[in-house]
């Protein structure tokens, strides 16, 4: 398969970047979300969606979005709530703390009917967007995935394995062939290549340093 495009955005203050498809800010906004919607949405979810609008302006693509954390803020919120008698448990909070959150905010604002399929993968979330893309594209011609995390929540701050800022990236993969110049690809070994090598990421035109 072959990367086409991307957008990523980082929650950060200290770095810049000089790359037009990278946005750094710690308060992104997802202008074609809706401002009711909008409102409820955290800075991730915002900076999900906007990249989204941006990779498939037309709304017509499939989407793979993978999490190792989720929202762990809002999830926190929830179980404290729970721990306070006279507060009721919010069923609006809680449709924004499951996994398909995001893609289910961005479906309603895009009136997408696409398929849309979220994943956890205990850290190896990578590597799942990757394995379920090629099976997307053994139909479609495109497929889009993201990937988004948070940064530690203040209670889990000395526990889990967490990024130390906020983060997403997305990318628009269609099929591998023909490879263009300057194009970046994943591929199948060939057929004498080992059985257990499995698949492996290559470039075309030197545009990664592999």
């Amino acid at each position: 398969m072959r990367l086409t495009d991307w957008r990523a955005w980082q929650a950060s203050a200290t770095r810049t970047t000089h790359d037009g498809r990278t946005d750094i800010t710690s308060s992104p906004r997802a202008e074609q979300v809706p401002a009711m919607l909008r409102r409820r949405l955290s800075p991730v979810g915002q900076a999900c969606c906007k990249l989204l609008f941006t990779l498939d302006p037309e709304g017509d693509l499939p989407i793979i979005h993978a999490s190792r954390h989720g929202d762990t803020s809002k999830i926190l919120a929830l179980l404290d709530s729970a721990t306070q008698p006279q507060e009721a448990l919010s069923p609006a909070r809680f449709s924004l703390s499951v996994h398909n959150a995001i893609l289910g905010m961005y479906s309603i604002t895009r009136q997408s009917h696409q398929p849309l399929e979220a994943l956890a993968a205990c850290g190896d979330e990578f590597d799942a967007l990757m394995s379920e893309a090629l099976g997307y594209l053994g139909e479609r011609e495109e497929v889009i995935v993201l990937f988004s995390d948070i940064a530690a929540p203040e209670a889990f701050q000395h526990h889990g394995d967490y990024p130390e800022h906020a983060s997403a990236v997305a990318m628009r993969l269609s099929r591998s062939y023909p490879p263009p110049s300057g194009a970046c690809g994943v591929a199948s070994p060939p057929p004498s290549a080992s059985a257990s090598s499995g698949w492996v990421a290559c470039c075309w035109g030197g545009c990664c340093p592999c």
